[in-house]
């Protein structure tokens, strides 16, 4: 098991907050400004971090354990202040953190957290079931804009 304390302050700061950067990228993925949505978002995501603090994996818990100690949960977050810029940051910072798990802790934690940070960003585009094209179109699990961006994603962690 990679242990957070194997890495300097800055990278266990990149480590610790990859999740919840990932979590406001996906949560703009769909171009939506709807306040409804957005707390449905913000909702599905907290779960997902709930459920990280039971994880299998020792890693991933314990990096949702450390969010939770420092009360940097995402319901703090119930407000609009994500821009589309937060998709380019997320992506950035999940390749950096995974990237850096691989290099420097045990290959099954890198994978499990990359795991960890998709099944956020999916769990997030699946919230709100969105219109795709217009008035008469049914409605779809995940938007295009989130589509493209858990594709990127997935890049990004060497999915």
């Amino acid at each position: 098991m990679t242990d957070l304390s194997a890495f300097n302050d800055d990278e266990r700061a990149r480590i610790i907050e990859a999740p919840g950067v990932v979590m406001k990228g996906a949560i703009v993925a769909d171009g939506s400004k709807n306040a409804i949505a957005f707390l449905k978002e913000v909702t599905a995501g907290a779960k997902v971090f709930r459920e990280a603090q039971r994880h299998t994996n020792p890693l991933v818990k314990a990096v949702a354990l450390e969010l939770k100690g420092r009360g940097d949960t995402v319901e703090r977050d119930r407000e609009l202040p994500f821009t589309d810029e937060a998709m380019t940051v997320a992506l950035k910072e999940a390749e950096g953190a995974v990237a850096l798990l691989r290099e420097r802790g045990d290959a099954a934690d890198a994978e499990a957290y990359a795991d960890w940070l998709l099944r956020l960003a999916t769990e997030i585009a699946r919230a709100v079931r969105s219109k795709e094209a217009g008035f008469f179109s049914r409605k779809v699990d995940i938007s295009e804009g989130e589509r493209v961006f858990i594709e990127q994603l997935k890049a990004a962690v060497g999915r």
